[in-house]
This record gives structure tokens, C-alpha cells and sequence, in this order.
């Protein structure tokens, strides 16, 4: 179980979807962003989940367009969504950051470098914030489900600049001591 199983499940859901169709509502959502979902990925989960029972695929044919299967959740399908959701509701809070990796091991690199790592993170944060800001007015229409995701999103990447100031400040002064 993890939460890529939950995003697909929780799709197919809402309605019955191809392999394509909900990678391309992955994309739309910008889901992709927070969780690592590529389409190989959605193709073998939804087989996965086709032998396991929770989904049931139909291959159809629209006019002239190439074949493709629907997917539609079981009941079986949608009692494991559902134990699925209450186990990650329940879950520990955890929030991985992969630039954590590289602040563990500032104090291996050269002062000039290490700096340019903090730099390069704090620019991420910075830009990653921007599109959010961007993303928030042109996506007013969405539901309050996924607007409340990127605005989460917003006010975390705002800590973690206040953070990233806080950190520098520090990390200079263990520099400067040295």
C-alpha cells in the first residue's frame, strides 16, 4: 500500500478511468509533484490491481480511435480504498525533504560549495513556491479538496524559507568559528 496506490483507487472511484486517462489526471492535478508517479507506474498498478479484484478492465473500441481498457473499482476495490484511507489518516506524520540528504553532509564539502548547495535549496524553495502562487489564482474553480493541497503546500514551502534563512544564519556562524 502506498499512496500511489491510494491516488489511483481513489480516481477510479470517481469514475472509470484508462491507464491513460489517469495519468493524465495525475498530470492535471500536478499530483505528480508531490507524489512520484510516472505512467509505466499507472499501467502496472492497475494491472496489479485488475488480479488482485479491486478493479475490473474492459477493453473497448471508439470508432476509428485504437483500443483501449476501462477500468472500473470493485466493491472489493472500494472496501480496500476505504481501509486504505483510514490506515493513512491514521499514519504518522512524516515530511521527507530530499534536500535533507544534502544538508546532513554540508560539513563534508568545502565552504564555497556547501554554500552553493544552501543556495541552490533555497532557490528551489523559492521557485517552487512561485508557481504555486502562480498556479493558486488560475486554479480558484478547483475543489476544495486540491485547492487546500496547493495552499498546504504554499504555507510550508513559506516555512521552510523562514527555515532556510534561520539555517544559513547558522550555518555561517559555525563556519565563521571554525
Amino acid at each position: 500500500m502506498s499512496t500511489i496506490d491510494l491516488v489511483i483507487l481513489g480516481s477510479l472511484y470517481q469514475s472509470p478511468k484508462s491507464a491513460y486517462d489517469l495519468q493524465k489526471q495525475i498530470e492535471a492535478r500536478n499530483l505528480s509533484r508531490w507524489v512520484k508517479i510516472g505512467s509505466f507506474t499507472v499501467y502496472k498498478k492497475v494491472v496489479q490491481f485488475e488480479t488482485k479484484g479491486y478493479v475490473v478492465g474492459e477493453t473497448i473500441k471508439n470508432g476509428n480511435m485504437p483500443e483501449k481498457t476501462l477500468y472500473t473499482i470493485t466493491p472489493a476495490g472500494k472496501e480496500i480504498f476505504k481501509e486504505w484511507m483510514a490506515k493513512f489518516s491514521l499514519a504518522e506524520t512524516r515530511v521527507f525533504l530530499d534536500f535533507n540528504a544534502v544538508i546532513v553532509n554540508l560539513a563534508l564539502l568545502d565552504e564555497s560549495f556547501a554554500f552553493e548547495c544552501i543556495t541552490n535549496i533555497k532557490n528551489s524553495i523559492q521557485n517552487t513556491k512561485m508557481q504555486i502562487l502562480e498556479q493558486l489564482p488560475t486554479h480558484k474553480d478547483i475543489p476544495l479538496f486540491g485547492r487546500t493541497i496547493l495552499e498546504q503546500q504554499l504555507m510550508l514551502l513559506e516555512t521552510l524559507e523562514k527555515w532556510e534563512e534561520d539555517f544559513e544564519k547558522e550555518f555561517e556562524k559555525t563556519r565563521d568559528e571554525v
